[in-house]
């Protein structure tokens, strides 16, 4: 019997990641109403299962760089934005009860890894790693509206989130498409590193 490998989940876990920075970057910019951002909280939980499962099936193949982005993205940074927003927004005793502080310390350390990660990406392509290192700035920017209360900081990461979101589906594409095609369709970029 002949054995089946497993298939590349990047292309899945990464659309996932496009729809949570695209309607997270919506609400940070301001774009859409506050009385929606209750329903984030069910897109980001929906975003989770192919993120989470999409990086384990990524270590099985031995694809430990996309596999670890894979998981932060589906736990710690999903699920965490999930809870976090449940609590303000439903278990607070009052609107503003619970300060965003913390959240300043969660971005931050969020952006050094992904500047860590786009040093990684870096090794398959030029594309890749600004990719990355873009969400990186959009994370820098929350935590910065998060310590400080600064909206421009917050509008800025909105909209850098939205731009990440339109990186991811252009990536995931391409690597949708390869893995069909068997070939290249879409450009990529050329590796910085070796």
């Amino acid at each position: 019997m002949e054995q089946k490998h497993w298939s590349h989940t990047g292309p899945w876990a990464i659309q996932s990641v496009a729809v949570l920075t695209a309607c997270a970057g919506f609400v940070f910019a301001r774009l859409v109403p506050e009385s929606t951002v209750p329903l984030i909280i069910g897109v980001l939980l929906s975003c989770v299962i192919p993120q989470l499962v999409g990086g384990i099936i990524l270590f099985r193949r031995g694809e430990v760089l996309l596999a670890t982005i894979c998981c932060l993205f589906g736990t710690v940074i999903t699920m965490g934005a999930a809870f976090t927003l449940y609590e303000m927004v439903f278990m607070a005793p009052k609107p503003g009860a619970f300060t965003p502080q913390l959240l300043g310390v969660f971005w931050f350390v969020l952006f050094i890894i992904t500047e860590v990660f786009a040093i990684g990406f870096g090794r398959a392509s030029w594309f890749l790693l600004l990719g990355i290192a873009e969400v990186g700035v959009a994370f820098l920017f929350l935590s910065i509206n998060a310590w400080s209360g600064s909206e421009t900081a917050g509008v800025i990461g909105g909209w850098l989130l939205i731009f990440f979101s339109a990186f991811c589906i252009y990536a995931s594409s391409a690597l949708l498409l390869g893995e069909h095609f068997e070939r290249p369709i879409l450009p990529m970029g050329k590796p910085i590193f070796k």
